[in-house]
């Protein structure tokens, strides 16, 4: 009996050691690899209902656009522009545009933003670019953050073209 106890404490110590040194240990692999998909709330592929309904348990601040599917919203002094597709029935958001006020200093930004959304960020001519969420672009030009679904947007310009 004492044996077992002993072992018991044992295993607790190098459990509790463990987690000590490495806490993500007791995470779930599969909580591990998810990342931020959104700005504010707004996702893409949220569609049209959705967004309304969160919009409104939200109580942001919003206006949505007459003779279309966009929202312009004001949250916490960025000014939030909602894209949602209007040919698909459902309207599905395919970009989130956050302008925001006094963005500070890029390098801290992008950190925080790396942070946030648990990527890595990518340099490019016009600012940072991060893979976020399946098939989701963020991108930051120090004014301004863009969440995009590239195949909404790829399929958007297509039908553009068409025209």
């Amino acid at each position: 009996m004492k044996v077992a106890i002993v072992i018991a404490s044992l295993i607790v110590v190098a459990v509790a050691a463990l987690v000590a040194i490495q806490p993500s240990f007791l995470k779930p692999a599969s909580l591990a690899l998810v990342k931020k998909s959104d700005i504010f709330g707004f996702s893409p592929g949220m569609t049209f209902d959705e967004t309304s309904k969160f919009v409104s348990q939200r109580r942001y601040l919003c206006r949505r656009s007459r003779d279309s599917y966009t929202f312009e919203c004001d949250i916490n002094g960025a000014k939030v522009t909602v894209d949602s597709e209007e040919v698909d029935a459902r309207h599905p958001i395919w970009r989130v545009k956050a302008e925001l006020n006094n963005p500070g200093a890029q390098d801290a930004a992008v950190k925080s933003i790396s942070d946030q959304f648990n990527a890595q960020p990518i340099k490019e001519r016009e600012g940072w670019t991060w893979i976020v969420g399946r098939g989701l672009k963020l991108s930051y030009d120090g004014l301004a953050l863009n969440l995009v679904d590239e195949a909404a947007e790829a399929r958007l310009r297509k039908e553009e073209a068409k025209r």
